[in-house]
Parts: structure tokens; C-alpha cells; sequence
């Protein structure tokens, strides 16, 4: 009888490196969380499978075994995209979930945001904007390890070191990686949106109280909503002081860069097939949508951090690195 996903999955743990061992301690079966979380975390885990196993064949996917999506037992916050066992797997963090739950709470919360995405301020914590923040939030995380394996850049078999998403332990990257992620952060958004204004778009307007707004004012929360959510998980990174040296060993690009190319894809989304978007995504719609979310996230010593390092980006040496990115992205693409 051959042996369920979930069971490789958690071997996979005990293959791998003695230093990630430390932090990963196999599947997590989800028990000892609250009925409902429970509930709620196996129903998005479901959609997701299902999902991944009626994936379309694209000629530019690297081959790869069967996707699973599971959660991970860990103390850190992470995403995780590894091979073994013939299965290509999405790991996600318990941790990670909290986070990913908690930034979403301070996002409805905010009242900024609530009148940003024309929905009614509500004084429940866990309301229909945090579940729709949430879900496209989960959906951005794992369609964004799913490019990572199908752009060929996960780690194979026993003893594999698992790539740092989130955690921000060391100076251990280069511009390739950056380049890695700003692609993986690219396909991801392309799916993210497609799935929402193709599949779930009746479900989220019903859900947000849309249904009597002209369609395109629906299609601009919709657009709004993924884009205050995605700023947002940016920030579950730390922010780091950034200089001429350091900005090209980060793993990630400075959130700023990374939500630049973010947005850049997103438009190539909407001219694609919603161009009314295209042109009312403004750069200074944008840049309410990121004050607001920045806001509503960090704080104001937070915004302050992160006006830092958008200065820094806007210096010769930032410019600099800003090209040399773009530089790589547009090689990266082509060589696919």
C-alpha cells in the first residue's frame, strides 16, 4: 500500500540538515490548536490541494513530481519549498499562519484601510475582510513557493538546508537569490489575481457587502485588497538599515524594490485582462494603498524605517542596485 503524502512529509524533516532540525520538527497534525482554527486551516489546506492536482502543464515549468501542501511543527515562521519522496512539497508554518492571521487583524482594523476597500468597520476581530485578507495572503505564500519549484529552484533529497522566507538570520544571500524571489513574488501575484477575479471574485464581493458598487469599483477594492495584503506580508520581514554593501547579501530584496516588481507584474496582469485597472492603479493610488498599510502594520517607527530605506533606494548607490535587479529580472525572464 503505498505510503500517504502526509507520512513523507514528515520523514522529510528528519532527513534534513542537523541545523534546521533544531527548528523543524516535522508535520504538524494541527491538534492542540483551537477547533475552529483547526477547521479553518484544513479547509484552505484542502482548496489548495486540489488545486495543485489539477495544475495546468506549462511548457517553461520544470519537470516535477506531485505538489502537497501541509503545515510545518516549527518555533520560526517560515515557507518552505523542498522535494522528496517523489512529491514536491509547500510547507507552511504554524508560526507563519499567526503571523500571516495577526498582520490581517491589524489591516481590518485600521480604519484607513476599511475605507480604502469601501467595507464597514466592524468591531469583530476575525471578520469577512480579515478572512478575505487572510485567504489571499495564504494563496500569494503558497503560489509563491509553487514557482520556486516550478522554475527549478528548490534543493533535492536527503539533507537539504531549507531556504529562509521570513527569518532574517544572516547576511547569506546574493543578487541571484533576490532575483529567485522577485520572480517567484512575480508568478505568484499573476495567480493570485487570476484566481481571485476568475474563481473567487462573486464570493469575495459577496463577502465584502459589494454587490450594489459598479463593477469596476469592484474590481478596484478586489485589485486594492491584494495589494494592502501583499505590502503587508512584506513587512513580516525585518526592515534592515540599508547601505551600498549590504543591500546585495540580503536573501530579499528591500521591501520597497521587492514591492516594486510586485506592482510591475501585477500591471502586466491588468493589461492583460483588465486594462481600466492599468490605468487607475495611478503611482499615487499606489502610494496611498502603501501608506495605509504601512500605518496600519508597523506604526509610525515603523514608517520611519521604512522611509529609510526607500531613501536609501532613491540614492546613486540604490539606483544603482535598483538597475542591476532589473537588470537580472529581465535576463531571468528571457532565459526562461
Amino acid at each position: 500500500m503505498p505510503r500517504r503524502p502526509e507520512e513523507i512529509f514528515d520523514e522529510a524533516f528528519a532527513d534534513c540538515s542537523p541545523e534546521d532540525r533544531k527548528h523543524y520538527n516535522g508535520r504538524h497534525d494541527l491538534s492542540g490548536l483551537p477547533p475552529e482554527v483547526q477547521r479553518q486551516l484544513r479547509l484552505i489546506q484542502a482548496m489548495f490541494n486540489e488545486s495543485l492536482q489539477n495544475e495546468k502543464l506549462v511548457p517553461e515549468h520544470v519537470a516535477h513530481p506531485p505538489f502537497h501542501v501541509d503545515y510545518v511543527d516549527s518555533d520560526v515562521q517560515n515557507a518552505l519549498a523542498f522535494r522528496y519522496g517523489d512529491y514536491s512539497f509547500i510547507g507552511i508554518t504554524v508560526p507563519l499562519i499567526y503571523a500571516v492571521s495577526d498582520v490581517c487583524l491589524r489591516l481590518s482594523k485600521s480604519p484607513t484601510v476599511s475605507a480604502l476597500l469601501r467595507v464597514q468597520l466592524s468591531d469583530e476581530d476575525y471578520n469577512e475582510l480579515h478572512a478575505a485578507l487572510f485567504f489571499n495572503l495564504v494563496a500569494f505564500v503558497v503560489a509563491h513557493e509553487f514557482t520556486h519549484h516550478v522554475h527549478g529552484h528548490v534543493c533535492l533529497g536527503v539533507g537539504t538546508v531549507f531556504a529562509n522566507e521570513i527569518l532574517d538570520t544572516a547576511w547569506d544571500g546574493n543578487l541571484k537569490r533576490q532575483i529567485q524571489e522577485v520572480a517567484a513574488d512575480g508568478y505568484s501575484i499573476y495567480h493570485v489575481l487570476a484566481n481571485l477575479f476568475d474563481g473567487g471574485r462573486a464570493t469575495a464581493v459577496t463577502a465584502l457587502g459589494l454587490e450594489s458598487e459598479h463593477p469596476g469599483v469592484q474590481d478596484e477594492v478586489l485589485l486594492s485588497l491584494v495589494v494592502i495584503a501583499v505590502g503587508a506580508y512584506l513587512f513580516v520581514h525585518p526592515l534592515p538599515t540599508l547601505n551600498e554593501i549590504n543591500v546585495y547579501a540580503a536573501t530579499h530584496p528591500p521591501q520597497a524594490a521587492r514591492m516594486d516588481c510586485i506592482m510591475q507584474e501585477a500591471m502586466n496582469w491588468c493589461g492583460q485582462n483588465r486594462p481600466a485597472l492599468q490605468s487607475w492603479m495611478t503611482p499615487p493610488q499606489f502610494q496611498v494603498l502603501m501608506n495605509a498599510t504601512t500605518e496600519a502594520t508597523l506604526g509610525m517607527s515603523g514608517a520611519q524605517v521604512a522611509g529609510g530605506q526607500a531613501a536609501f533606494l532613491q540614492s546613486e548607490a540604490g539606483k544603482k542596485y535598483r538597475r542591476a535587479l532589473a537588470d537580472g529580472v529581465n535576463a531571468y525572464k528571457q532565459a526562461l
